[in-house]
């Protein structure tokens, strides 16, 4: 057996890695942490108060690993410690040097991709454990278990019949009010009614009425006063020609894009935040692409370099880009998520690699998004006319593809060519017509564009977006309907309470506030017991205020019409299972009656089947 030891976090890279670096270490998994945070002390908070430091406990079902990693380690001349590449992976790095008793003969390697160059890369670039970067994940966790613990107990007080325990969190918090705030926005939504008139030319052409100056409205030249619009239609029917005045040819270059992020990959790809998470995860996991826990944007110059090539060899020089975007994000000096090797076309990953259809799906949009963010942006010629009809102005307007660019990858249709009019010519119209349109209120969030938001805003990090919105689902304060989040009155009457008890804590600002500090931790600037003890006594003093002043919330059961109970005639209501959240009707005079019935098929089970434990009070 080698006698050099590599750990990683993920048992699925142990094969990949191990093959990689061959006989010369064995490669061996924490999966994930093996300490967590205690619930003993002040509170059950897990935290010592006088050197502000996390009460840290073996995780009981970790054991049998631990005591793998300790025989492993325990005569090795070296423990190379492979956790992944953020605060998360630091803080597990130190955790298992200080479980295993290797300070004095670990080395710490990171890497963004799981490739042969990368890993003998870091191999040959071992590191320290970053003691800033632990720091900060020790802040964040006691931050987020004294404002999650208690407020969530508050709640859990305060808020009577609610479908699951409610629960808190500096992030998860601020998730619920965005979409609480948005539902609010669309509620206090007040439609704009406007029209607009189009005239239909000769072979399907429609030219567009619009305003050279002194506009109806601000937001848009083209719309139209309604109490104007049927004036101007009749004085409009009255001549039904068009007078071309003008006619000009521009060309416009489309915007370069830019490589994926993972709150943008969660934005643009088709399915739920965490399926993404689950595929990407994977797709690294197998070495097909970057580390995906990312915040930036930029790629490395080995990539670039590889990548100008590929595409110079299959689509000409012409289509290599000289200038790229891309930037650095908040944490650590990751890259953006790419794939590790260009060559790897979305085809032929498929098929090497047996990648499932959501798999397959997630790694082309990457790609693609990559190669295309190293091409040149395609170029539009744009073709404009103006008419006029008395006082009247019309544009019609077309575009054609002259340099197609980055569309290699996405493809592209032209519009059809316009007709060849020459100023002064008159043009004959079928038809002019007129429609009576309203604006739409502001869309709901999806779990892509949500946490987009929480990016845009600084609020929570890479690793924590997708489990912030499972845990606002799952906690039944959002709903999904059609693919878009709605607040439920649970979750509404939960955000109420939090923000008139804590509104300095329960903030974008705030929360924004506390990701840079945290920041500012990792890059060795600020002293993070100091900002601890400074949250704690303002915290606390502010909590033990609201405790005796916030009132308590009782929800709404939600009563079965027509309906009674058979073996007490009592009214019958829809319960939960707290572990599934799954729906159930029982008796409104439980305990004395443990009638209950499954809403799927309507048989009755006895109450015995389902232990207190499985129930919560009624929503």
């Amino acid at each position: 057996m080698s006698n050099k030891v590599l750990i990683v976090e993920s048992p699925n890279k142990v094969k990949t890695i191990q093959k990689y670096v061959g006989d010369d270490y064995q490669v061996l998994s924490s999966v994930g942490h093996i300490l967590k945070l205690s619930t003993s002390g002040k509170s059950g908070l897990g935290i010592n108060f006088e050197t502000w430091e996390p009460i840290m406990i073996q995780d009981s079902t970790k054991s049998k690993i631990i005591k793998e990693l300790k025989d492993a380690t325990k005569d090795a001349d070296e423990v190379l410690i492979a956790t992944d590449p953020d605060r998360e992976g630091e803080a597990i790095a130190r955790n298992l040097i200080d479980t295993l008793k290797v300070e004095n003969k670990y080395k710490r390697i990171k890497y963004n991709e799981i490739t042969k160059d990368a890993i003998e890369y870091a191999l040959n670039n071992p590191l320290t454990i970053d003691e800033n970067l632990v720091n900060a994940q020790k802040t964040r966790r006691m931050l987020d278990r004294i404002i999650g613990f208690r407020l969530s107990e508050l709640m859990k007080r305060k808020v009577k019949n609610s479908p699951t325990n409610p629960s808190a969190g500096r992030v998860q918090s601020i998730a619920l009010k965005l979409v609480c705030d948005k539902e609010n926005e669309i509620e206090a939504f007040i439609p704009i009614k406007y029209s607009k008139i189009d005239a239909q030319l000769q072979e399907n052409y429609i030219a567009n009425f619009y305003y050279a100056k002194d506009s109806d409205f601000s937001e848009d030249n083209t719309w139209i006063k309604p109490e104007k619009s049927l004036e101007i239609l009749n004085n409009l029917e009255k001549n039904k020609t068009l007078k071309v005045t003008n006619y000009k040819v521009s060309q416009r270059k489309e915007a370069q894009i830019i490589p994926f992020k993972q709150s943008i990959l969660y934005k643009e790809a088709k399915y739920s935040a965490s399926t993404v998470q689950h595929s990407a995860q994977k797709l690294f996991e197998q070495g097909l692409i970057s580390y995906p826990r990312t915040d930036s944007t930029r790629m490395s110059n080995a990539f670039i370099t590889k990548a100008r090539e590929y595409i110079s060899q299959v689509y000409g020089k012409e289509y290599v880009a000289n200038d790229i975007k891309g930037f650095s994000g908040d944490q650590d000096a990751h890259e953006a998520i790419r794939p590790t090797d260009i060559y790897l076309t979305p085809e032929e990953a498929k098929s090497k690699n047996n990648l499932n259809e959501i798999d397959s799906y997630i790694y082309t949009i990457i790609y693609n998004k990559t190669i295309s963010s190293l091409m040149i942006v395609p170029i539009r010629e744009i073709y404009h006319y103006d008419f006029v009809n008395g006082e009247y102005n019309f544009k019609l307007s077309s575009s054609k593809v002259i340099f197609d660019g980055y569309y290699k990858i996405y493809g592209y249709e032209n519009a059809k060519p316009l007709p060849n009019y020459q100023i002064g010519d008159i043009v004959p119209v079928e038809n002019f017509v007129k429609f009576d349109k309203e604006t739409q209120p502001p869309a709901r969030y999806n779990d892509g564009s949500l946490i987009k938001m929480l990016d845009d805003i600084k609020v929570g990090r890479p690793s924590t977006f997708a489990s912030t919105v499972n845990v606002i689902k799952k906690r039944m304060f959002v709903e999904t309907k059609n693919g878009a989040l709605h607040p439920t009155e649970f979750g509404k009457t939960v955000m109420q309470k939090l923000l008139k008890g804590f509104p300095d804590t329960i903030t974008e600002e705030y929360t924004a506030s506390v990701e840079e500090k945290l920041d500012s931790i990792s890059e060795g600037v600020e002293n993070y017991k100091s900002l601890l003890k400074e949250f704690w006594d303002k915290f606390n003093e502010n909590y033990d205020n609201v405790t005796q002043t916030m009132e308590i919330s009782i929800l709404p059961q939600n009563y079965i019409e027509d309906e009674v109970c058979p073996l007490c005639g009592n009214k019958l209501l829809y319960r939960y299972t707290k572990t599934k959240k799954q729906k159930f009707i029982g008796c409104s005079n439980f305990p004395a009656c443990k009638y209950l019935k499954n809403i799927d098929d309507k048989k009755r089970r006895s109450w015995k089947k389902y232990s207190s434990k499985s129930t919560t009070s009624v929503n």
